[in-house]
């Protein structure tokens, strides 16, 4: 069974519980990874950071040498790094390559097996975040993170009555409370009251948090897991360090909790990669870097885009931190279209909201974290597209 509000080839593949043949494709994937192996002049459809690592200096002037230099066993608990970031008993941290593979240990660990194999996953959502659940034998159940006129794009508020109905319903709820594709966190208010219906319920809370490290150092800094001991954080060096590549993420939540994602983890993986634990041992110290780089990049690029937006008629506010937000297209034009059929003309790559909701369907994604020289390039063929649309 399809939910009727994810009916779109293009967007997540919610319903029941999937395996062997029928094993939902991540749409958003099959779209998105031929267009960037091919290759684009302009891309401004990364959602995550590309910092530039000096790997050389942090290995103090000695190059790499393959695997030779990272295989020996490794000195350190790597849980002791994120526990002492975060703040918390490197016994609430348990390990995992990525967000991805760390939201199926998390959700492993927290799903209640007395109630129905059903998960709600807010939408929008970015696809193996609200298809994945579907892998572990579960119905996903969708619920809205919304708008609250037509026009606003962030941020969005959480339909209540959509979550209340189905609350009683499910084993597990998954939320991105740094939302993708707005990059508006989640208010205090809706926040607090997710954490309350999922306690009163008896439901175990999972958030991605892979992006929330941009907003570190703000009032909008404000993971999951401190929110009661059935709430769950799931983050990684990924999105906002540049450090995708190594495949490093982290479940915090109870010691109970990181038990539990710790033994999902042996099951399924065994252990974690060493070389990529090493290379994040290297990297850690410097973790602040890359959140300056974000800063600048914001500064630097960001007015460029209001720009080009506010000349074509656009009006957006765009979110306190990070480097992507989404914003409509003038004349209720189709975001797939416009991106296949006038994006592509120019080598312009951005991504239609389509990818995470059909509802979205007049909404593009746009990243501004490129260095200037490239972003302010791209800013100009991007006008041209606008342009078009008059």
């Amino acid at each position: 069974m399809q939910h009727p509000m994810d009916e779109h080839p293009l967007s997540p593949n919610l319903g029941e519980a999937s395996g062997g043949g029928d094993f939902p494709p991540v749409n958003y994937l099959e779209w998105y990874e031929p267009r960037l192996a091919r290759g684009v002049t302009h891309d401004l459809s990364q959602s995550g950071l590309a910092f530039p690592w000096d790997w050389e200096a942090l290995n103090e002037g000695k190059i790499l040498d393959g695997f030779s230099d990272l295989i020996p066993l490794i000195e350190f608990d790597p849980r002791q790094m994120v526990a002492e970031r975060e703040q918390v008993d490197y016994l609430q941290v348990s390990g995992g390559h990525g967000v991805s593979q760390c939201l199926l240990f998390a959700l492993l660990a927290v799903m209640n097996n007395e109630k129905p194999r059903k998960i709600a996953v807010e939408m929008p959502s970015y696809a193996p975040v609200s298809q994945f659940a579907r892998a572990l034998g579960c119905e996903v159940v969708p619920f809205t993170r919304g708008p609250t006129k037509e026009s606003d794009c962030g941020p969005w508020k959480i339909c209540r009555p959509e979550l209340e109905k189905i609350i009683e319903e499910v084993c597990a709820v998954v939320t991105t409370p740094l939302q993708n594709p707005t990059g508006w966190m989640m208010d205090k208010d809706d926040q607090q009251w997710l954490a309350d219906i999922c306690e009163k319920s008896g439901v175990g809370l999972v958030s991605d948090e892979v992006y929330l490290d941009s907003t570190r150092d703000t009032e909008h800094y404000r993971p999951m897991h401190r929110y009661g001991p059935h709430c769950v954080s799931v983050n990684s060096l990924t999105k906002c360090y540049g450090l995708g590549n190594l495949r490093v993420g982290w479940v915090i939540g109870t010691k109970d909790v990181a038990a539990n994602a710790f033994r999902a983890m042996q099951n399924l993986q065994g252990s974690l990669a060493m070389p990529s634990l090493n290379l994040a041992k290297l990297a850690w110290p410097h973790l602040d870097s890359p959140l300056e780089y974000i800063k600048q990049r914001r500064a630097e690029n960001l007015p460029i885009l209001q720009e080009v937006l506010s000349n074509n008629g656009i009006e957006w506010t765009p979110p306190p931190t990070g480097i992507f937000g989404c914003f409509p297209l003038p004349e209720g034009n189709d975001s797939q279209w416009f991106v296949e059929e006038i994006c592509s003309k120019y080598d312009l790559l951005v991504v239609p909201g389509l990818m995470f909701s059909p509802k979205l369907s007049n909404l593009v994604r746009i990243s501004w974290g490129s260095e200037l020289s490239l972003f302010s390039a791209a800013m100009e063929v991007f006008n041209h597209c606008l342009q078009e649309l008059k």
